[in-house]
């Protein structure tokens, strides 16, 4: 079974969403390391105020391990220095 992970970070603006996309471009990439990790995207909304990041994981489990890692906690260490505010929800993917 495999899950999504899909943040939405409201931004004020599209420079501001820009800001929050190169932060993506030049991320650590620790997640991809990650048991089960199987992708990320970054979407940005037509009218530039919404970052959409959604990450893809083998199995619900292999996320949960994610998020309680260090490596998690590292590679998130600075995320209060872009702008936005996330709100994330998980999906099972149950037709492809």
């Amino acid at each position: 079974m495999t899950w999504m992970l899909v943040n939405r970070i409201s931004v004020d603006s599209p420079a501001d969403a820009d800001r929050v996309i190169d932060a993506f471009r030049h991320r650590a990439g620790k997640v991809d390391r990650a048991p089960g990790f199987e992708g990320l995207e970054v979407w940005r909304a037509d009218d530039g105020r919404e970052v959409v990041v959604a990450t893809r994981w083998a199995r619900r489990e292999d996320f949960t391990a994610w998020l309680a890692s260090p490596a998690f906690r590292e590679a998130h260490a600075h995320a209060g220095a872009t702008p936005g505010e996330a709100h994330g929800t998980a999906y099972e993917i149950v037709l492809r």
